[in-house]
Formats: C-alpha cells, sequence, structure tokens
C-alpha cells in the first residue's frame, strides 16, 4: 500500500512532557492519515495542535482571539502591521522578503470576525523553520513603528502633496481595501446580516473596519490592541505535514523562552436570544444608469447552536444541504420557482467560524415589496418539509458528499493543511474538541446511527431550529444610484471642514507627517536588517523537475492521458472536447453550454432528478473553458472540458451520469433555462468588483491573441453584457435559445475531437477504463466543420464604469511563448517587478491594496494590474517607469537570489492529485514536454542579472507588440483621469442598460 494512505506511528503519548510542554491527547484518524497531537506549553498555556502526516507541505500557523472593540478594523490593520518588522527582524517589510526569497507554497494572514490567523507553508523543512521562525518573532515582537501604521492603516494628505492649499483627503492601505469591499454588493449583504443578529457581542462590528470608522482608529488604541491579545497565553499553534511533532516542540521552546502566562480576556461573548424577529434594510451603489427593478437582495437569517455543539453543529450543516444544497433541495427550489427573485442568495448557506452558526437563505434580483412574500415562502416551504418529511435519497446525497470532501485530498490556492485547519478552528477557538469536526467517516456513521433512530431527525431539527426559533433577522438590501454620490459628496464635505478648522501650523504638519512617510517608504533597509532575515540561496534549490506519471492510451480510437497517482480512493475523468472550429458567432455560447449541460435533466429524469443523482454518487460534475498557445507559439488550442470525481464504488454510475448529460440531455424545460440564465448573469455581475482586476487584465489583453481574446468572451465583460442580453431575448424567443444551444451540442459533443484525461490509483483508473469505453461508444460524430475564421482583434483603451470606490488598472502587452530564450528571463522579472518595484509603487506609497504583474507564455501575454487602487493616472506612469527601471536597473547580487528563489518557489507550488492530471492534460494540449520544462527550469536557476537586464531591454524597449489597457472604476474617477491622460480612456458602462 502506498506509505500516503497511512497514518505516521505514534511517536508521543498522552502525559508525556517535552520541551516545556505537555501531551495531552494523541488520535490517529485513519481516514485523514494523519496522527494528531493536542498539546499546551507548561509555562504559558499556549495550546498546539500538530496533525501528523506523510504530506511533506508542512503548515506552521499562529492564531490569536482577537474579538474587535469597534468598526475601526484595529485586528485588520494589525494583521497588515505586525508582518512588517521586529527588533530581531527590523525591515520595513518583512513579510514581503518573505514572500521574495523563500520557498513558501502558502504566506498570508486572514481576519476574521473573531481571529486573527497567520500561516506559512513550504515543503522544505529548512525553508519551513525559517518561515515559522520569522513570523513567530513578527507577531510577538513587532515594532509597530508608527509610519507603519500610517501607511496600513490610514493618514491625512494632501492630494497635491506639497500645497497644503489643495484638498485634504485619507489614504492607507487597509483604508483602500475596504472601500473596495463595502463596494460589492454580496460583502455588504453579510456584513448587514452579520451585525443584526449578534447586536449585543463583538459581531456587531467589522473586524475588517468600516471606511468611515477607520480614520478614527488611534495610534495608541492600535497597539492597546497587541499588548491585549497577542500574547502566548492567548495563543493557538496549529502545525501540519510530516516533520515529527518532537522537532516542532523543541523549535517552539526556543521561540516561547521567557514568556509566562498571562490573563487574557479574549472570550467571544455569546448573543442572548430573542423572543421576536428583526427586520433590517440597507443600500449598495449601482451606476447611475442602471435600472432599479429586480435588483433588490432579500434574505432570511437565523442563529442557530454554538459551535462546540459538535453534533447539532454537524446536523445543522447537513439541513443546510439537504435544504438549499441543490437543485433538488426543497427550499431552494421553492425559492427559485416562487418568481419572487431571479436567483438564490449568495449568503444563501451555513456560516460556521462564528462561535454561533448562522444560517441564511433567500433571494437576489427581487424587489423591496417583496420582502413579506419571500419571508412567507421561506416560511411556507419549512413546514411543507416538516409536514410531507424529506426524499430519503436527498438526505442520502448531502451525506455521501460530507463523506465525499472528508476523503478527497484537495490543494487549490490553499494547502491542505489550511482546510483541517479552518475546520480544527470552528470549535477549538470556543474552547470545544478541535478533532471532533475533522474525522468526516466517522462522523456520518454516527449520524446514520441516529437518523435509523430518529428517522424524522432533520424535519425535528428544522422545526426546531428554524420554525419555532424566532431569533432571525429579515435582511433587505436594495440598489442606490444616488448613495455611492452621497458617500464621496459627505466625505469631500467632511475633509473640507477638517480643513477649514485647521491653522496654517496643523496643515504644515499634515504635510510634514505625509512627507516623512514617503521618505520611509523610499529608504531602503539597512544592509544589517537585510540581513538579519534567514534566507536560502540559488545553490540550495533543487535543480530537478517533478514529473506527473503520464501514459498515453488509446481507447475505442480515443487518445487517452492516463495518471496513476495517490488519490484517496477517488478517480477523476475529464473529457476535453476540442472547440477550435466552433464558428464564431456560437463561441459565446459554449459557457451555457457547460451551465445547461450540468445543470438541466437528462435521459428521462428531470433536472430535480438528475440533482439527486449527481449528489449521491458524483463529488461534482463541472465543465470548464480554457484556450492557450503552443509552447512553440505557431498554433493554439481550444478546449471544453467536462469533469467528473467519484468513489471507487460509484465509478459505474458517476460515468453513466456524465454519459447521459452529454448524449441525452434536456433542453426543453424553459422555466429551468431561464432561472440558470439568472443565475449565470448575476453570478458574473457579482464577481465584477471584488474581481475588477481579472475583469481588466482580460479586457486589456483580449485584443493581443486568439487564446486572451477567448478568456474575454467566455469569462470577461463580453460574456457579461452576452448573457444579460440572452437573459432578456429569452423571455421572448425561446426555441432560439434552445436550437442553438442543440446545433452547437451536436458539435462539440463528438468523438473525433475528444482527449479522454482520467487520474486515479490502478484500481480506480482500470474501473474509469472500463465504463469509459461505453460513453465514447456513445457519442456521435460531427459533421466535420470548416476552421473557424479568427476573429478581427484590436487593441483596446478603454474606461468600465463601476460602482466602486476605488479602480483596476491594467495594461496587457504582447509577449513571447514558452519556448522563446526570453521567456525564463521574463518570468524572473515578472515576479521581481510584482514583489519590488510595483509593490512598493503602488501598494506602499500609493495605498493601493494591489500591484502586481503578470507573465503568462501561455496565453502570449505580459500584464501590469492593480487591485483596489486609489488612483488610476499615477498607476498608468509606474506601469511606464517599471518597464524602463528594469532595463537601466542592473540587479544586485542579493536582489538576484530572492528573484529566482522566489520564481522556483512559484514553480514548485504543490497541486492535489486531480490538479497534477490536469496540469498534465495542459502541458500535452501546449505540447510543453519535461525536456522543455527542464531547460525552463535550468535557465532561470542559471540566470545572472546580465541576462535579466538584456531581457528586459529586448523586450520592453527593442521588441515591436501590440498593448492594450482598461480600467474598472466609478465613472467619476475615470472621467477625472480623462483631464489628465494624453491619451483619453474610451468610457463606457459595464453593461448597457436603461434606467428607468
Amino acid at each position: 500500500m502506498d506509505k500516503r494512505g497511512k497514518c505516521p506511528e505514534p511517536t508521543l503519548k498522552a502525559g508525556d512532557r517535552l520541551f516545556g510542554f505537555k501531551v495531552l491527547r494523541v488520535e490517529q484518524m485513519d481516514d485523514l492519515r494523519v496522527t494528531a497531537y493536542e498539546i499546551e506549553h507548561e509555562n504559558t498555556g499556549a495550546k498546539l495542535l500538530h496533525l501528523h502526516s506523510m504530506d511533506r507541505e508542512n503548515l506552521f500557523s499562529i492564531g490569536f482571539r482577537t474579538p474587535p472593540p469597534d468598526s475601526t478594523g484595529v485586528p485588520h490593520i494589525l494583521e497588515h502591521s505586525v508582518l512588517a518588522g521586529s527588533e530581531k527582524y527590523p525591515l520595513k517589510d518583512a513579510f514581503n522578503e518573505l514572500v521574495r526569497g523563500t520557498l513558501q507554497t502558502f504566506i498570508n494572514a486572514f481576519t476574521y470576525p473573531d481571529k486573527t490567523i497567520y500561516p506559512v507553508a513550504s515543503q522544505v523543512k529548512r525553508d519551513f523553520f525559517n518561515l515559522a521562525r520569522v513570523y513567530t518573532d513578527l507577531v510577538l515582537f513587532p515594532r509597530l513603528l508608527e509610519e507603519t501604521f500610517l501607511q496600513e492603516g490610514h493618514h491625512l494628505e494632501f492630494v497635491d502633496p506639497e500645497d497644503t492649499s489643495s484638498e485634504l483627503t485619507i489614504s492607507g492601505i487597509v483604508y483602500n481595501e475596504m472601500k473596495g469591499a463595502y463596494s460589492s454588493p454580496e460583502a455588504l449583504m453579510f456584513k448587514e446580516i452579520q451585525e443584526a443578529i449578534y447586536p449585543d457581542t463583538p459581531y456587531a462590528f467589522d473586524s475588517g473596519g468600516s471606511p468611515e470608522a477607520i480614520p478614527t482608529l488611534t495610534y495608541e488604541g492600535f497597539r492597546t490592541f497587541h499588548r491585549l491579545y497577542y500574547s502566548p497565553s492567548n495563543a493557538r499553534f496549529f502545525l501540519y505535514g510530516d516533520i515529527p511533532t518532537a522537532e516542532h516542540l523543541a523549535f517552539l521552546e526556543e521561540m516561547l523562552a521567557g514568556f509566562e502566562r498571562t490573563s487574557v480576556n479574549s472570550e467571544v461573548t455569546c448573543q442572548p436570544r430573542w423572543m421576536a424577529p428583526a427586520q433590517v434594510r440597507s443600500v449598495y451603489p449601482v451606476s447611475k444608469e442602471e435600472a432599479l427593478a429586480g435588483k433588490t437582495a432579500i434574505n432570511m437569517a437565523w442563529m442557530l447552536t454554538e459551535n462546540t455543539d459538535e453534533e447539532t453543529a454537524i446536523l445543522l450543516e447537513i439541513l443546510a444541504g439537504i435544504l438549499i444544497g441543490s437543485a433538488a433541495a426543497p427550499l431552494r427550489k421553492s425559492l427559485i420557482d416562487s418568481g419572487l427573485g431571479e436567483d438564490l442568495s449568495p449568503v444563501s448557506g451555513i456560516e460556521r467560524d462564528l462561535r454561533q452558526l448562522l444560517f441564511a437563505v433567500g433571494l437576489r434580483g427581487s424587489d423591496p415589496e417583496k420582502a413579506g412574500a419571500v419571508e412567507a415562502c421561506i416560511m411556507d416551504s419549512l413546514k411543507e418539509s416538516v409536514a410531507k418529511g424529506f426524499d430519503r435519497e436527498l438526505i442520502e446525497g448531502v451525506l455521501h458528499q460530507i463523506e465525499f470532501q472528508g476523503k478527497e485530498i484537495v490543494r487549490s490556492s490553499y494547502p491542505y493543511g489550511i482546510v483541517l485547519m479552518g475546520r480544527a478552528y470552528h470549535t477549538w477557538l470556543y474552547d470545544g474538541d478541535p478533532l471532533s469536526g475533522l474525522n468526516f467517516p466517522r462522523i456520518i456513521e454516527h449520524v446514520r446511527r441516529k437518523w435509523e433512530a430518529q428517522p424524522d431527525l432533520f424535519e425535528r431539527l428544522t422545526q426546531t431550529w428554524l420554525l419555532d426559533n424566532p431569533h432571525r433577522v429579515l435582511s433587505i438590501l436594495e440598489p442606490s444610484r444616488t448613495i455611492a454620490e452621497e458617500k464621496e459628496s459627505g466625505f469631500r464635505e467632511k475633509m473640507a471642514g477638517i480643513k477649514a478648522s485647521l491653522s496654517n501650523q496643523n496643515r504644515e504638519e499634515i504635510r510634514e507627517t505625509a512627507q516623512r512617510l514617503r521618505a520611509f517608504q523610499s529608504e531602503p533597509d539597512s544592509p544589517d536588517a537585510v540581513a538579519s532575515l534567514p534566507k536560502l540561496r540559488v545553490a540550495d534549490l533543487e535543480r530537478g523537475i517533478e514529473t506527473i506519471p503520464t501514459e498515453k492510451r488509446s481507447l475505442e480510437g480515443i487518445p487517452v492521458l492516463m495518471h496513476n497517482l495517490f488519490t484517496n480512493g477517488i478517480a477523476y475523468a475529464e473529457l476535453a472536447f476540442d472547440v477550435s472550429s466552433i464558428p464564431e458567432e456560437l463561441q459565446l455560447y459554449l459557457p451555457l453550454l457547460g451551465k445547461m449541460t450540468n445543470n438541466m435533466g437528462a435521459a428521462g429524469y428531470s433536472y430535480e432528478e438528475m440533482a439527486k443523482r449527481i449528489t449521491l454518487k458524483t463529488g461534482g460534475l463541472g465543465s470548464s473553458l480554457n484556450a492557450g498557445m503552443t509552447a512553440d507559439g505557431r498554433g493554439t488550442w481550444q478546449r471544453m472540458i467536462f469533469g467528473v470525481s467519484s468513489l471507487h464504488r460509484n465509478v459505474e454510475d458517476a460515468i453513466e451520469i456524465l454519459k447521459d448529460v452529454l448524449t441525452a440531455g434536456d433542453l426543453s424545460h424553459e422555466a429551468r433555462i431561464r432561472d440558470l440564465l439568472a443565475e449565470k448573469k448575476n453570478g458574473l455581475h457579482a464577481a465584477v468588483v471584488p474581481s475588477g482586476h481579472a475583469f481588466a487584465r482580460m479586457a486589456a489583453g483580449a485584443g493581443l491573441s486568439l487564446p486572451a481574446w477567448r478568456d474575454e468572451q467566455w469569462h470577461g465583460r463580453t460574456q457579461l453584457r452576452f448573457v444579460s442580453r440572452i437573459a432578456e431575448e429569452f423571455q421572448k424567443k425561446p426555441g432560439e435559445f434552445r436550437e442553438k444551444l442543440a446545433c452547437l451540442r451536436s458539435m462539440v459533443f463528438s468523438p473525433d475531437k475528444l482527449l479522454l484525461n482520467v487520474t486515479g490509483d490502478e484500481e480506480g483508473l482500470s474501473l474509469l477504463e472500463n465504463q469509459l469505453k461505453v460513453l465514447v461508444n456513445c457519442l456521435t460524430r460531427s459533421v466535420k466543420e470548416e476552421s473557424a475564421a479568427l476573429p478581427e482583434r484590436t487593441p483596446v483603451y478603454s474606461g468600465i464604469a463601476i460602482p466602486a470606490q476605488v479602480s483596476y488598472v491594467a495594461r496587457v502587452m504582447g509577449a513571447p511563448n514558452f519556448n522563446s530564450p526570453l521567456s525564463p528571463a521574463l518570468l524572473v522579472l515578472a515576479r521581481h517587478l510584482s514583489n519590488g518595484f510595483l509593490y512598493k509603487r503602488i501598494r506602499v506609497q500609493g495605498g493601493a491594496y494591489g500591484g502586481m504583474c503578470q507573465f503568462d507564455p501561455m496565453g502570449g501575454l505580459f500584464s501590469f494590474f492593480s487591485y483596489r487602487d486609489p488612483r488610476i493616472v499615477e498607476t498608468l506612469e509606474i506601469y511606464e517607469e517599471a518597464m524602463a527601471f528594469i532595463g537601466d536597473v542592473k540587479l544586485a547580487p542579493e536582489e538576484m537570489e530572492k528573484a529566482i528563489v522566489g520564481t522556483i518557489g512559484a514553480l514548485d507550488r504543490p497541486m492535489d492529485p486531480s490538479g497534477r492530471g490536469s496540469v498534465a492534460m495542459i502541458r500535452e494540449l501546449a505540447g510543453i514536454s519535461d525536456n522543455d520544462r527542464r531547460r525552463f527550469r535550468e535557465a532561470i536557476l542559471d540566470a545572472s542579472a546580465e541576462d535579466l537586464q538584456s531581457a528586459a531591454i529586448a523586450y520592453f524597449s527593442d521588441m515591436q507588440k501590440e498593448e492594450g489597457v482598461a480600467v474598472y472604476a466609478s465613472e467619476d474617477s475615470l472621467s477625472a483621469a480623462n483631464q489628465r491622460l494624453q491619451r483619453k480612456l474610451a468610457i463606457e458602462p459595464l453593461i448597457w442598460e436603461a434606467a428607468e
């Protein structure tokens, strides 16, 4: 048996004392493949949980309970600031130095409503302990300089820094980050619900900070918060990975030396229960020309049990899945079918990152006057479910999903250890059992026994916690065309009032403080400060690449890629259809084809019955659209990929389901199509403000390469506009849309366009191979089409108006292919610019949440973009300066080392089994061989400062290349930018929509 499927043998037992720690408990968890150690530091009372596994990606985290006293954002500003530097590591931004020059596979910090957590991860033991050492020191002994507080939190400054008669404004990284968050309807929706339902607890405040309250936080209040809560006696260390427990304890003994137990009152108080429901109304910003009808979100939310009541909490999670977790779920179906709104509200679901659980459900795309009807619909649906009883298959499906999630090894943007950490904290933070929510198979087994003993278990839960529970809120979030302008006008008036009250001396003090901050930001760290950080050298890095086992086979004449990997008893199948010859006028329909294929009825089953089959027999059914350049840059590839995952015992059923949706999908249910179109439209629209940088980058790059055009067409604003139009037209001409999809389906789902990609262990691969034979024989060969005529693409210079208080600024240029001699150096250059020049100028000095660049040889693009940025013109100028800077300045040896180490760290980021299989397929489609990857890595490792400078000059200065610019910002910000820009942005609305 693969050793990765086993728990490590215990090396300690309960009662053992080692390095100043006492082992409280040892438990082997076979299904998670971990041996868990719960431990306490005897001097300080610091709590420690180590999940010892065979995973070489080790995670270290230190967390604290940090209940906010107000909405000034002090926990959030402190989270940014402690990582700046400590007495031992006296840098101005130690966090960024770690990002730049380590092999970290994850480094970040999280501010939750009641806790702050600092996690780092690495696959290299020496690097791991370097990271953990620095992080622990930064968190426990931060310098917390006033300049750091002013930069990360807030400070006053004049719009013209040297002119005290110019307008007064506020800047700060967290301040601008939260202005972005407060532009998102989804963020505001959850904020309003949380604050309304827990009014007598710390959850009544925004731990992230509200833009109105952040400027009231004082420097002393900021430092006091650290003294109150950042003590080892209030700390929880969570560790995961293959490093033995004793090594962690020896390390932490050193880190905690000198600390004693202190009294820390960080308890998160419980909300007293209400005797009657409440209601709350609020607004969110929309653009001036946007219609208001059908734009309101109406939600109901209940306060449930405490998180430490793990059994009830798990049962309520299952109940939430039964009620709204799939298209067959009764409460979800009642709401969608009611016609009171367009689709399920994005805050619908259960929230466990709070002391007392919250369950919310509702509709978006509604109107304020329908609030009473939505509430009645929800309550009536719950009553009906209790009276009739829940469908047994529906319950089984939810239990299966929880079992599957507990078994699957998932490593997407977060390490697997972070997933487990989140589950442990649900109870651990409130002094409950940290392991009680981890062992899903055991939990499900217990739930099944309880359900068998009480067949009406979930109906009783519904009655008790929802129908009979008066502690609930009806929340109504309405659109407003004026709220953004009113806030901006109010802000300007407030600033004008403050300015008018200032004496000449006060104004000069503000100017001098801002000048002092800029000087602080501009000064480089001293050589001694830089040298204080432990670091890796290029010589320490492995020169070999990690390969993914791939066997090329043929199945019924279809090419197959098979990846024999440990997957913990789960099998993954992907069907990648070539869509490069699909006519241009149908390309925009492809995302909708995926949506309809996976979510409609099929093979005589209604969509509700299909939804039940999918939850009962698969880990999920999905589709994606991907396009890229070939490694030599001479060709492109475009694929529509359908994927399914399942436990071994369900492989036959899972592939049967995939066969049914691909070969016998039902497109006749017009009401269901209408609901799915609304869901797609609203999902895209909701993504714009929180992901404005991604939308801006897609828009700016769309005219530069075919893969980039497809990316914008399938996933960007072009798709949003298209779906908005189709959703409207479908009401009048449903047949036309259905005909187009049917035509497209016959073109796409053809065996002659197919590549199969399967991932699993030997048993899983064998099961998949047998079942996929049946599937491919059911596919119908399509009539050969001529290759689609390529679209005319022209570079853009656009401003897209969105209702946001901040901007997203992108400049994108055409770039070399993967095999180009310039590409390894450009990857290092992009990394260096992102974490150096752009980070300093756009984030540190400019106050944006982020400024970065990205080299994508697969898309043929080199991109500059910013995130939650208060400036437009200055950011575009900085991009120009960055290109000149990188060609003019040769990197110092120390900087060169960091750039290479950081680049290799990003290349070596670990993947989960499913991700490894998918990446191997993409490499195959792009024609990237392992030898190509070896050469690429060698070129990075061997790169010199001269190589980088030569590449920068060759690309940024000498190479003729097209480029595009796109800025997502408010119309007022775009107009103001155009007054200063030599080349004006073509300002357009996000979508064309007539106001009432």
